[in-house]
């Protein structure tokens, strides 16, 4: 089989889903959405390389959910964050090259619905397109409980 629909069947594709611990994704993987039913649990990356696709759907609220790349790899992007008590946002904005000039300073994806520096809450998409074999495209836009500032979804693990 050479295609998600000789594999999945037509317009289908897999779904894994995260309830607990950690949840190694692997290239083959690429395209699935990953539902994360798990409120603090970790997801690690295979390692980059372009094309690879992955949507994370969060389920229940993030108390702590971490998004790894894989060792040399990165994250770049705008994240938004919306707070769902008051009418503010914030954005945080890593850029392609700052990325892949430090990665080992943008390889990790956390989240937490209850605060103000992240965001995660249940039904947010992240959005995840690698671009070549070291950066992830990083597209979301993420639910807060307080008032979001200082945004620091990707940072160092």
């Amino acid at each position: 089989a050479d295609s998600d629909i000789d594999l999945y069947g037509k317009g289908k594709v897999e779904v894994i889903t995260h309830s607990a611990g950690t949840t190694h994704l692997n290239a083959e993987q690429s395209g699935a959405i990953v539902f994360v039913n798990d409120a603090d649990g970790a997801i690690v990356l295979p390692s980059a390389e372009a094309g690879l696709t992955f949507k994370i759907l969060i389920g229940i609220d993030s108390t702590g959910v971490k998004i790894s790349a894989a060792s040399g790899d990165c994250f770049f992007g705008q994240i938004h964050a919306i707070s769902t008590t008051d009418n503010k946002c914030a954005t945080q904005d890593v850029d392609y090259a700052t990325a892949i000039g430090t990665v080992g300073s943008y390889d990790v994806i956390d989240t937490d619905q209850d605060g103000t520096t992240l965001g995660g809450s249940s039904g947010n998409v992240i959005e995840l397109t690698c671009i070549d074999n070291t950066a992830w495209l990083v597209e979301t836009v993420l639910s807060v409980v307080g008032n979001p500032s200082s945004l620091a979804v990707i940072n160092a693990s």
